[in-house]
């Protein structure tokens, strides 16, 4: 019922993909949810080479169905060492997340036969990708966990959609089968979650995330610069608090490095209720752990019965 051009795309059952993460989202996850039907996508943000090659072999002792890997362009150096990789390692699907990663690279993937599916905060950026040959597109709203833009999911996706002309996946405060339905209502052929794996049995988060995470409401994560220097959406803390509005303060760039420093040596050293995690604003949607398994039939089935709903509603409609 929900196969889409995305699932043919990636050869996968089901169009959903588990969104990278590190710290939660190693080999362990990603094979779980590819067996699941879905596509895992493995993370390179914070990880050496190697240890990217001995994740890719260790998610293939796990699975044989496709899986990703996630370059995150931070560098012209980072970005291209990553891609080799990928490219020497045959590994058949690429996500690239946190900025674009040039022609060249994209290029240097598709003549190698990976597909490459850019995560984009923007319609600007979302055409500017599709011109550099993107296989499909990740619409990601300001709503998601990590690094994020200003727009929401709502209107992102839909003009997205209507720009391109490749496939839209959508991520950003989606969590269920509420959120796939809508996804594909918005023009989405397919959904991109990331802090709903969290709270999973296979992932690989430390155990306070997992509990902080199922204690989080709607408002418990905030958006800040301090982990990269890029905004990134993650749980609230006080670290963060303070840190944003010292910023708010700060006049010359001297001074805004000095916080930095200062904020960063803090939550390095934090305890555990001042540390955080990338986490998007569905964090009040989420009260349970579940095997990845569970989360992946439970959406499809639940979109199921939804879809069977909606469909019986209109035609009551149609009859009065």
């Amino acid at each position: 019922m929900f196969h889409t051009v995305l699932c043919d795309l990636l050869g996968i059952r089901y169009p959903i993909i588990q969104g990278a993460m590190q710290g939660a989202g190693g080999p362990r996850l990603v094979a779980a949810v590819s067996e699941a039907g879905g596509l895992g996508v493995l993370p390179t943000f914070g990880g050496t080479e190697k240890e990217l090659r001995d994740d890719i072999e260790n998610t293939r002792t796990l699975t044989k169905r496709p899986f990703a890997v996630n370059i995150t362009p931070i560098g012209r150096a980072f970005t291209e060492s990553r891609a080799a990789i990928c490219i020497e390692m045959r590994v058949p699907i690429v996500t690239t997340g946190r900025g674009d990663p040039g022609s060249n690279v994209v290029q240097q993937l598709k003549q190698a036969g990976t597909i490459v599916l850019p995560v984009v905060p923007s319609v600007r950026h979302a055409l500017r990708v599709e011109a550099e040959g993107a296989d499909a597109i990740i619409a990601s709203g300001m709503e998601a966990g990590g690094h994020v833009g200003r727009v929401s999911t709502m209107p992102l996706v839909p003009q997205v959609a209507d720009a391109v002309k490749v496939p839209v996946v959508a991520a950003g405060g989606i969590g269920d089968a509420r959120g796939l339905m809508a996804a594909l209502a918005l023009g989405a052929c397919g959904i991109q979650l990331g802090t709903r794996f969290i709270a999973t049995v296979e992932s690989e988060a430390a155990d306070w995330v997992k509990q902080r995470l199922l204690k989080t409401e709607e408002t418990g994560t905030m958006v800040s610069s301090l982990m990269t220097g890029k905004p990134v959406r993650a749980f609230a803390t006080r670290i963060l608090r303070e840190y944003e509005q010292a910023l708010t303060g700060a006049g010359s760039t001297e001074e805004r490095g000095s916080l930095s420093t200062r904020y960063l040596k803090e939550l390095r050293h934090a305890p555990v209720e001042d540390r955080t995690m990338a986490a998007g604003e569905i964090a009040g949607m989420i009260r349970d752990i579940r095997t990845v398994r569970e989360i992946i039939e439970g959406i499809i089935k639940d979109a199921a019965a939804l879809a069977e709903k909606l469909y019986r509603v209109s035609r009551e409609d149609a009859r009065q």
